[in-house]
């Protein structure tokens, strides 16, 4: 497959359409260095924020949601951790239009402001006990927030690395987004661990829980300073360069719909996948397969990190292939690695545990790796935020928040340990059917209109 020159006008504004703003130029080299260093700090303590809540559930459920059934506080607890998901549509199309309309830099401020506000604040929330009913809404607001700006910040960081990179780096550049996401949660998990590893359970529940939360705030003091002190993305600065010259040209009215169905199918495997290694198979091995925490807990942490190198070799690959065949690998070999991985995590012990779950990763790092520069890809600079993050934060919603659900169900219903293996390959079907829509957009320009 021949790859297109470089040419010189992409090199500068990012566009090569007419009327655009040559004079535009991209970051330097350690300019980039200091815009992705802003991404991938802010963006993965938004994930480690994440996994945080989600590993200590059932530590926090009964602090909040106080009740005679440990069952139900639990519930409870996952409940609010499922608010999350309604409000990242509403964040995706908040901060989607904030850096479509103010720049993608006042987009990636304003998120990790409102992640610092929910961390701290979790961090420093009374219980249940010290105040009454008022303790669990507080945890319902903070959690929305932490949903909305999860929301945003996808499809806003995905739009600033896309656009601040070479013509043929997009991709590479992209799978920042979901390399950074795959190591926060690597790294609440290995610090929830380690905090059960020297504290008891009853010192966890008495307040040392809060220590999970607190020890991000530097860290997201060092991204919201960085952020505000990265460059504009040179697509957003053409398109407002153009705007104010008056040389846009009158282009037809962009139809995001049938692009923004392309995301949301696309986005199936890889919702459905991803929250399938990172959420689903924890309660698997320690609740369906009765496996120690050792086993689980390490095996998992191991799987994520190993996972997290699969994203970013899938990016750089996809610069060179093309997202296309890229996307339909990670699809066709869910398909077929779906039951074997169910099969091995099944069998017991860490290294069938490590096995099952790195046989899952492969597909699902392909995916994570190839989709953020081909979602970006789809869409003009005028849009490209909020028409890429809407649809992406509603399959979130849909099948990433229900996949654990979904897979717990099949297996009580069936009674078959590898009931959850249909799932997949469900999803994996209908997202390489979409796929084949799609045409290749690695090597075309981005536009600024």
């Amino acid at each position: 497959m021949t790859v297109p020159a470089e040419n010189t006008a992409e090199n500068t504004a990012g566009s090569t359409r007419p009327g655009t703003v040559a004079a535009v130029a991209r970051p330097t080299a350690a300019g980039r260095r200091r815009a992705v260093a802003a991404i991938a700090i802010g963006n993965l303590l938004e994930w480690y924020d994440f996994a945080v809540y989600a590993t200590l559930a059932s530590v926090l459920g009964p602090l909040f949601f106080p009740s005679t059934s440990a069952s139900a506080s639990l519930l409870a607890g996952l409940s609010v951790f499922a608010v999350g998901y309604v409000a990242r549509p509403v964040g995706a199309l908040v901060f989607g239009r904030l850096a479509d309309s103010s720049g993608r830099r006042a987009g990636l401020v304003a998120i990790i402001v409102l992640m610092g506000v929910a961390t701290v604040g979790m961090g420093l929330l009374p219980t249940y006990a010290a105040i009454g009913v008022a303790a669990p809404v507080l945890l319902v607001v903070l959690r929305i927030a932490q949903g909305m700006a999860i929301g945003g910040e996808f499809a806003t960081a995905t739009t600033y690395l896309v656009e601040i990179a070479g013509p043929r780096r997009r991709g590479l550049y992209g799978s920042i987004t979901y390399v950074t996401a795959a190591l926060g949660f690597a790294l609440g998990l290995g610090v929830v661990v380690l905090l059960n590893a020297v504290v008891t359970p009853q010192g966890v529940s008495d307040g040392w829980w809060r220590l999970t939360f607190l020890l991000s705030v530097p860290l997201l003091l060092v991204g919201r300073y960085l952020r505000r002190r990265a460059t504009e993305s040179p697509a957003f600065r053409a398109m407002k360069a153009e705007a104010a010259a008056g040389t846009t040209v009158q282009a037809p009215p962009s139809r995001p719909i049938r692009p923004m169905l392309q995301v949301f199918g696309i986005g199936i495997a890889v919702a459905v996948g991803s929250y399938t290694v990172l959420g689903f198979v924890l309660s698997y091995l320690l609740v369906v397969v009765r496996q120690p925490p050792g086993v689980a807990y390490g095996s998992a942490l191991v799987a994520t990190l190993v996972g997290a190198s699969f994203v970013l070799l899938a990016g750089h690959l996809s610069d060179r292939v093309g997202r296309r065949p890229m996307m339909l690998a990670a699809a066709a070999s869910l398909a077929v690695f779906a039951f074997p991985g169910y099969l091995l995590l099944a069998a017991g012990g860490f290294w069938p545990a490590l096995a099952g779950q790195l046989l899952l990763w492969v597909p699902v790092g392909i995916g994570l790796g190839v989709v953020p520069s081909l979602y970006a890809e789809l869409f003009p600079a005028r849009n490209r935020t909020t028409a890429m993050a809407f649809p992406h934060a509603l399959v979130t919603a849909v099948f990433s928040g229900t996949a654990p659900l979904v897979s717990t169900l099949l297996v009580s219903t069936t009674g078959s340990l590898t009931a959850p293996a249909w799932y997949l390959l469900a999803a994996a079907l209908v997202s390489g059917a979409v796929t084949l829509t799609v045409h290749e957009t690695a090597w075309a320009d981005l536009r600024t209109t």
